[in-house]
């Protein structure tokens, strides 16, 4: 973000509008003024179809020739269509994409574009990207970035943001093509295979603007190119050998057929959040080759005080039944468990090539038991097998959006805070928890009213959504008690709305211990209720802003560009009789 600290003047810029509204709390991206050297011809790209800018005077002018602030600018209006990622995102992901080869159409289907968020405009900081390349067996992957920039390098290696490409469908180190995290003339790259998996680790407080890159599955008789050299800090990597496992202190390796053994245990006293995978026992029986029969090994989370372990699943391939089969086999799974009157027993097996949903405890304590074959009898051609997972420690039900009341699944969101987001039911988009009362409470202003949009409704239950009928449901009300005006919801619903009759809103989530579903996940917006908004087309430009304090002695002037809708002598006429 740039400001001026000298500035009597300024212009800000908002390129990252939601709403065509600009609070006083809102910050800009850019701020400039007539002391602002680092302004220069670079353009500025809207994330989607709102750009805003607000005109802030220390002092009222009393002439327009005296506003110290000379600002000339073009605009122009781009297609959307030209900065779409053309993969098939992953449900409740924000950038994890599927390319798949065999889906795609005869005719220029196999080739397509992808994007950094936000791009044209720059990409979020603290994101981390998967775009991953499912190609046909007689098919390779070709990429060509046509735009790449990234925040600079101070030092040597790649630390900060970086794209890292692997010559599979998931992240090995040892199948790593390039890591780049600074523009080169030359960015055409190409697997081996018909996968490739390309990582975008944005892990900086600084944003760029990103990268543009064309896909292409092409014939693997086709002549490649030799593969672009690894970076040197990454070969290096690679090249050490890995740590003992003190895991295989116990075991016996030389004995084929017998079954192997092992048991991590974490605990939240020790660290909140790490990872963990099948590699660190099976990168190490690899290295015997006589070694072969079951394996299987025990991860053990235990949480403290109100906290809940949640595990997202980051690479995951475990061979089905057969080819054409979704069932998994016993002796060949992730088996997760549950405790039952004391001991752990399998409640879900997990297995195929698609990464599971988020798995939460409903209690302090969960356990995982991977069961599996070395070697692996594989069903499919992605050669990876095994997990790689991410566990966390959380008070706070998976649910980051709103203010948290202590340690319960109550959640508080202010319109003075932020006029709309996104909120969901614990653990989306993995199954939500067992005997659990989640409030969510929406407090406005006196003129505002709560619109909540459901994108995703599926919440265990069937006809009234009753406690007669065993269901979970989501109740909504006018008050903190029981509104009579609104039915129960259950089920798997399409999209769709809930208004508020005043300014406070309540939608409350109750599920039993018999089934669960994989729940919600809403957009919630404060509509303000004004006499210029009702009024339609005529509706002034305040309706859409928020009304400055009295006491403030900045006077604010907003202009918001609308796709579509420019009205530049109306805004020239308010803005003379202001004056």
């Amino acid at each position: 973000m740039q400001y001026c600290d000298r500035c009597l003047d300024s212009v800000e810029v908002f390129p990252y509008l939601r709403e065509p509204v600009i609070e006083n709390a809102t910050q800009a991206a850019y701020t400039w003024c007539q002391h602002s050297n680092a302004r220069n011809d670079t353009p500025v790209y809207s994330s989607g179809r709102l750009l805003g800018l607000r005109l802030r005077f220390q002092q009222p002018p009393s002439k327009l020739d005296s506003w110290h602030l000379n600002l000339t600018a073009n605009y122009r209006f781009l297609k959307k269509e030209k900065f779409q990622t053309e993969g098939r995102l992953l449900l409740g992901s924000y950038c994890d994409y599927y390319f798949f080869a065999s889906t795609m159409g005869e005719s220029g289907g196999n080739q397509g574009y992808f994007h950094s968020p936000r791009f044209p405009a720059q990409y979020p900081a603290h994101i981390k990207c998967a775009y991953k390349f499912i190609g046909r067996p007689d098919t390779r992957v070709e990429l060509l970035f046509e735009e790449l920039q990234l925040p600079p390098v101070t030092s040597g290696g790649c630390q900060l943001d970086a794209l890292t490409i692997f010559d599979a469908e998931s992240a090995h180190m040892s199948s790593v093509i390039d890591v780049i995290c600074s523009a080169r003339p030359t960015r055409r790259i190409m697997s081996s295979g018909p996968d490739l998996l390309l990582e975008f680790n944005a892990s900086s407080n600084r944003t760029a603007k990103g990268f543009r890159c064309k896909y292409k599955f092409v014939p693997s008789e086709q002549e490649q190119p030799q593969p672009i050299m690894v970076a040197a800090s990454v070969a290096t990597a690679a090249k050490q050998p890995a740590k003992a496992n003190s895991l295989l202190s116990d075991m016996e390796l030389s004995k084929p057929g017998r079954a192997i053994d092992c048991k991590q245990t974490y605990d939240s006293r020790v660290n909140k959040s790490g990872t963990f995978e099948s590699n660190q026992l099976l990168g190490s029986l690899k290295k015997n080759s006589g070694v072969a029969g079951v394996i299987q090994c025990r991860y053990e989370f235990e949480a403290h005080g109100s906290e809940r372990v949640q595990i997202r699943f980051h690479d995951f391939n475990v061979p089905t039944e057969n080819e054409n089969s979704t069932g998994c086999l016993a002796n060949d799974a992730l088996h997760v468990l549950t405790e039952t009157r004391g001991k752990f027993e399998t409640q879900e097996l997990v297995c195929g090539a698609f990464l599971p949903k988020p798995l939460m405890s409903n209690g302090p304590k969960m356990q995982l038991q991977f069961v599996g074959r070395l070697p692996p009898t594989m069903t499919n051609k992605v050669q990876y097998y095994g997990f790689r997972a991410e566990y966390r420690f959380l008070t706070n039900f998976g649910i980051m959006s709103g203010v948290q009341q202590g340690d319960e699944c109550t959640f508080i969101y202010n319109s003075s805070e932020r006029i709309s987001g996104l909120f969901h039911s614990p653990n989306f988009p993995g199954y939500y928890l067992e005997n659990v009362v989640c409030n969510y409470y929406f407090y406005g202003a006196s003129d505002e009213r709560i619109v909540v949009h459901f994108t995703y409704f599926d919440v265990e239950g069937i006809d009234n959504c009753d406690h007669q009928t065993a269901s979970d449901y989501v109740e909504f009300s006018n008050f903190m008690s029981t509104d009579r005006k609104y039915q129960k919801y259950c089920g798997k619903l399409p999209d769709f709305d809930v208004r508020s009759d005043g300014f406070f809103f309540r939608v409350t989530l109750h599920s039993n211990d018999r089934f669960v579903g994989i729940g919600f996940r809403a957009i919630y917006t404060f509509e303000t209720k004004t006499p210029e908004k009702i009024l339609g087309d005529n509706a002034s430009m305040e309706s859409y802003v928020s009304t400055a304090s009295p006491l403030n002695v900045i006077l604010t002037y907003y202009l918001i560009i609308l796709i579509a809708i420019i009205e530049y002598d109306i805004l020239k006429m308010k803005w003379l009789n202001k004056i």
